[in-house]
C-alpha cells in the first residue's frame, strides 16, 4: 500500500465510498440435454436479442447474455440474476445452460451460428460485426464465455477527489483523468482477478488445434493444466496474437481513444486478402485491423453508454469515462447464477482500490509485462514460488498478492463498516487463497474433475443439471414481472425499428465507419 492510497484513504468518509453502481454481465451457452451446443435460434420466447433490455446474444445464437441494470448493491444484483436465470430456463424447454466458461465439445464450426438481429441496418451491422469475427479469429473462440463486472464509483467520491492535474476543467474530465488512472492499474494487477476468480483450468480438446506440451490428458477428450487458473485468459482461450501486439494507451482518455481509432481505421493486409465481400455477402465490416473498439480484446475496458448509432470512441471522447468493465472473470462453475456475491465484493474493493491507489503513466514496456503477468497467472498460477515481473525484477505471485490485500483491508473495512464485514470476509478468503492455492476455483475444478475421471463434457453436465434447478434465493415479483413484460416489448420495438425508412446498409456501414 503506498503512501498516497493510505492518505487518500484516511481522508475520505465512508459515505463517500458506498453506493458505487455496478452490474453483471453474464455470457453462458444454451446446451442440449446431450450436451452439445443449441442448434436452435434465440428463442422468441426470451424476446428480441436486439432490443432486449436484459436478455440479448453475445457472438452466437445459442450464446446467451444476462445483463443487470445498474444497481447500488450486490444483493440487487444477485436477485436480478436470479430472476434472469428463473426466466430463461423457464423458456428454453429442454435446454440447459452450460455452467462453465470453456465451452463443451464443438464438434463442427457449423455447431455456433452466428447471432442473427433482424432486417434493421444496425441488427444487420450487429450480424455482419460476429461474421467478421468468425472469419477472423474462428467461430469456437467465440464460444468462451465469461462474465463482465461493470463498476461505477458512488458521485459522492469525486468531490472529495482533486483535479489531477491542479486545473480544474469540469466534472466529466475530472472523472475521466481518475477512471483512466484506474484502468491502468487494473492492467497492472489483472492478475490478481485471475488467480483468485479463474476457474478455467481445463477444456475439450475440440477448442483448439494448439497443444502445448504442458497439457494433460484426461478422458473423453479432456486437456487440461495442473496449475492453471484460467485459461479462458490465457493464449488458448479469448486472445488474439495479432492484438497482443497493439499498444492502445491508456496513459490519458485522450491517448486511448486516438489508438484504439487508430486500429478502427488501420488496414491489415491479412484482413484485406479475405475481403470485405465475397459474392456480393458481407464477410467483416472492414479490412482493418479492428472492425470496431468492442474487438479489442483487454481486461478491462473504460466505456461510456452509447446513443443510436454512435461509436463507442466517439461517445468516450464527447461524454468520458462512465464505468470500468472488468473482463478477467471465469464463470463460476459452483455458483448456479455464475458468480458469488463474495466475488462481487472483492470485484467492487479492488476496483476501488485500482482507482485510489497512485497510478503513474504506464509506458509500453510495462503494458507487455502486464499481459505477460497475466498469461504467467493464467497458465501456472498456482504453481509453487510462481513469479511475476514487477518494476523489472521477478517477485513471488503469493507476496504481492498479499500486499494487495493490505492495501485492500482499510478499504473493505470502509465499504462493512466494520471489521470482519462481509466484503473482510471476502478479502480474507483472498488472503488465504493466496496462501495455499488448493483453495482457488481452478484447484476445486480439477479436484472434481479428478472425482469425475477426468472428463471434462460429463463433469459440465453435471454442473449444467445442478444449475438447473430454480434459484435457492426466488427472485421478487416485481422483477419477475419485468421480465415477462420486457420480452413481448422488445419484439415490438424490433419491430417498429424495421418499419422506418433507413438508407441502403452500404451506405449506412459507410457513414458508421466514417464517424
Amino acid at each position: 500500500m503506498g503512501a498516497i492510497f493510505e492518505k487518500r484513504i484516511k481522508r475520505l468518509a465512508r459515505q463517500q465510498l458506498l453506493g458505487g453502481l455496478r452490474g453483471v454481465e453474464r455470457e453462458c451457452l444454451r446446451v442440449t440435454g446431450a450436451g452439445r451446443v443449441a442448434p436452435t435460434p434465440h428463442p422468441r420466447e426470451l424476446g428480441s436479442a436486439l432490443t432486449h433490455r436484459y436478455i440479448t446474444t453475445d457472438f452466437a445464437e445459442a450464446l446467451l447474455e444476462l445483463i443487470t441494470p445498474p444497481a447500488k448493491s450486490n444483493r440487487d444484483i444477485s436477485d436480478w440474476l436470479a430472476a434472469l436465470h428463473e426466466f430463461v430456463l423457464g423458456q428454453i424447454a429442454a435446454e440447459l445452460i452450460w455452467p462453465a466458461s470453456m465451452p463443451p465439445a464443438i464438434l463442427d464450426d457449423g455447431d455456433l451460428q452466428p447471432a442473427q438481429y433482424g432486417a434493421s441496418n444496425i441488427g444487420r451491422l450487429k450480424h455482419v460485426y460476429r461474421l467478421g469475427l468468425a472469419n477472423r479469429y474462428g467461430p469456437r473462440m467465440q464460444a468462451i464465455s465469461g462474465i463482465h463486472f461493470n463498476y461505477s464509483p458512488p458521485p459522492e467520491l469525486w468531490s472529495a477527489l482533486p483535479y489531477q492535474d491542479g486545473s480544474p476543467s469540469g466534472m466529466a474530465a475530472k472523472r475521466s483523468s481518475w477512471m483512466m488512472g484506474q484502468m491502468r492499474n487494473t492492467r497492472r494487477l489483472a492478475w490478481l482477478p485471475t488467480y483468485l476468480l479463474g476457474a478455467s483450468p481445463a477444456f475439450h480438446s475440440s477448442l483448439s488445434a494448439t497443444r502445448p506440451i504442458s497439457l494433460k490428458k484426461g478422458r473423453g477428450g479432456t486437456l487440461y493444466a495442473p496449475d492453471a487458473t484460467s485459461l479462458r485468459m490465457s493464449t488458448l482461450g479469448y486472445t488474439s496474437a495479432l492484438q497482443a501486439g497493439l499498444t492502445i494507451s491508456a496513459n490519458s482518455l485522450h491517448q486511448y481513444v486516438r489508438d484504439l481509432e487508430a486500429a478502427v481505421h488501420a488496414p491489415h493486409a491479412g484482413y484485406a486478402r479475405l475481403g470485405v465481400r465475397a459474392n456480393g455477402e458481407y464477410r467483416q465490416l472492414s479490412d482493418s485491423v479492428l472492425q470496431v473498439e468492442n474487438e479489442y480484446y483487454s481486461p478491462a475496458r473504460p466505456k461510456r453508454r452509447i446513443r443510436r448509432g454512435e461509436r463507442a470512441a466517439t461517445a468516450l471522447r464527447r461524454r468520458g469515462v462512465e464505468y470500468l468493465e472488468l473482463r478477467l472473470v471465469d464463470a463460476d462453475p459452483f455458483e448456479p447464477l455464475g458468480v458469488s456475491a463474495g466475488s462481487m465484493r472483492f470485484m467492487e474493493a479492488f476496483l476501488l482500490y485500482c482507482l485510489l491507489e497512485e497510478s503513474p503513466p504506464m509506458p509500453a514496456h510495462e503494458h507487455l509485462a502486464s499481459m505477460s503477468n497475466l498469461d504467467t497467472t493464467a497458465w501456472r498460477g498456482r504453481a509453487k514460488n510462481a513469479k511475476l515481473f514487477r518494476d523489472g525484477r521477478e517477485v513471488r505471485l503469493r507476496d504481492w498478492g498479499l500486499e494487495v490485500c493490505d492495501g485492500l483491508a482499510p478499504l473493505c473495512e470502509a465499504l462493512d463498516g466494520q471489521p470482519d464485514g462481509p466484503c473482510g470476509k471476502a478479502l480474507q478468503a483472498a488472503r488465504e487463497c493466496l496462501r495455499d492455492p488448493q483453495l482457488a476455483p481452478a484447484a476445486r475444478v480439477l479436484d472434481e474433475l479428478g472425482e469425475a475421471g477426468w472428463d471434462h463434457q460429463a463433469w459440465g453436465m453435471d454442473k449444467a443439471l445442478a444449475a438447473s434447478q430454480p434459484p435457492l434465493v426466488p427472485p421478487n415479483s416485481a422483477r419477475r414481472r419485468a421480465l415477462r413484460e420486457e420480452a413481448p416489448a422488445s419484439l415490438k420495438r424490433q419491430d417498429s425499428m424495421e418499419a422506418l425508412e433507413e438508407p441502403p446498409f452500404d451506405e449506412f456501414l459507410a457513414r458508421y465507419l466514417a464517424a
